[in-house]
């Protein structure tokens, strides 16, 4: 019976030893009042039944200033950059809960990248995006931030590493061209091009 108390609080103790030791990201803007998401065209603000999700990576390796520019505003993040990592698990997505903000349940938890000392409070180049679908790559209406540079909290105090005080400016969701459309559209312009040399 001790034996087995002594057991259960020593685990215990483990849990919270490793998860306060953890950096985390809150993916919140509705505590400090934005920056807000628009929607298509980038007027009016982003609606509910959006989903916001996290690319990061290390800020020693991937500055921001060295992140390709996306013209299009709705490429995968990791064209843009291969350091850029997919957060995934508890926290790693947030919903759109009102006109232009959204906020997580919980922290996502930073993995300590190469190249970065312990956790919490290193740097990192992040991206936000949002998407109205299953996933980001599968969504006809979706885009992303520019990139910025922040540090990770500490899950003791939370908040400190909200990604709307780490430098995320405004961005815009962009509707996505269906590859049909986009065939079609070529298709046409092939057509035109041949009626034209016949012509001459």
């Amino acid at each position: 019976m001790k034996k087995s108390l002594i057991l259960g609080i020593l685990g215990l103790a483990a849990v919270v030893a490793s998860s306060y030791g953890q950096g985390v990201i809150w993916l919140d803007n509705y505590a400090s009042s934005g920056p807000l998401l628009h929607a298509v065209g980038g007027v009016a603000l982003l609606p509910t039944g959006y989903n916001i999700g996290l690319y990061y990576g290390p800020a020693n390796v991937n500055a921001v200033g060295s992140v390709a520019a996306d013209l299009t505003g709705y490429a995968d993040p990791t064209t843009q950059y291969a350091g850029f990592n997919l957060a995934t698990g508890t926290g790693s997505t947030a919903p759109s809960i009102g006109v232009g903000f959204f906020s997580a349940s919980a922290a996502f938890l930073i993995q300590p990248l190469a190249g970065t000392v312990s956790v919490p409070y290193n740097s990192y180049t992040m991206e936000l995006v949002a998407y109205n679908g299953a996933t980001y790559d599968t969504s006809l209406v979706r885009g992303h931030s520019a990139p910025f540079y922040g540090m990770d909290g500490s899950s003791i105090t939370p908040g400190v590493g909200e990604v709307s005080q780490l430098g995320l400016t405004s961005f815009s969701v962009v509707g996505v061209p269906e590859p049909t459309t986009l065939a079609l559209g070529a298709l046409g312009g092939l057509g035109l091009l041949l009626f034209r040399r016949k012509k001459a």
